[in-house]
């Protein structure tokens, strides 16, 4: 939040808000890891998913930057396919934690129109550390909950999944040995002595179902590392 200046060369900072150029304020496309990426890094763009044009300037000019917002899933015109989605709760406006002299160098970020001011002729509104953090508490709040719910959500598809996938195991299978152990290792011991088509067919399953254990996993590792992009 606001600084205290330590010395001479530091000067306080405050929070104030600047107005978007219409359209920055939709998701960017996600970062694309490096070839020799530290975990560090990893964690870092994670972090960053979901942010906006405007939020990526201002981070790549070293501003601080923080953009009240919330997540929803949307349907794809085209495709149909759902997708999750970032949108700014405050459209139009995001805040900067800034000093006075950094001013200029807002003004000149790609996707900033202009600072917020109570008048033509006054210097633009300073926030209070209070009013923000408030925002951004809410903010993380409702980011937990979303995660808490993308969970569910994914944990019922898999289960539909799952359920379907292990149903057309075991109609490949003769049905009094689908009791005695599980079908998934019942399909990867008895594979070699499938005809071509069957096995075919049980090693895309398998690999199916794999992947859900994957997904579920990386799911998981999200939930238990919580953040706020903004």
């Amino acid at each position: 939040m606001t600084m205290v200046a330590t010395n001479s060369n530091r000067q306080t900072t405050a929070w104030y808000a600047v107005r978007a150029v219409p359209g920055y304020q939709r998701m960017a496309t996600m970062l694309e890891p490096a070839n020799d990426e530290t975990e560090e890094e990893k964690l870092a763009r994670d972090r960053r998913k979901g942010e906006s044009i405007l939020e990526r300037n201002l981070r790549n000019g070293g501003i601080d930057v923080y953009m009240p917002s919330f997540w929803a899933i949307t349907q794809h015109q085209r495709t149909n396919k759902m997708l999750e989605r970032r949108f700014p709760l405050l459209v139009g406006y995001a805040f900067v934690n800034i000093s006075q002299r950094d001013f200029e160098r807002v003004r000149n970020i790609d996707g900033v129109m202009c600072f917020l001011r109570p008048s033509a002729d006054r210097g633009p509104i300073v926030f209070p550390d209070t009013d923000v953090g408030s925002l951004m508490f809410a903010d993380f709040q409702k980011r937990q909950q979303w995660e808490r719910e993308r969970t569910e959500r994914l944990v019922l598809s898999q289960n539909h999944r799952r359920n379907s996938l292990n149903k057309r195991l075991g109609l490949i299978f003769p049905k009094g040995r689908r009791k005695k152990i599980p079908l998934r290792m019942m399909a990867e011991a008895a594979i070699d002595d499938l005809s071509p088509a069957s096995r075919q067919q049980v090693l895309k399953i398998l690999n199916e179902l794999k992947a859900m254990d994957s997904e579920m996993e990386a799911c998981r590792a999200s939930s238990t590392a919580l953040y706020s992009v903004a």
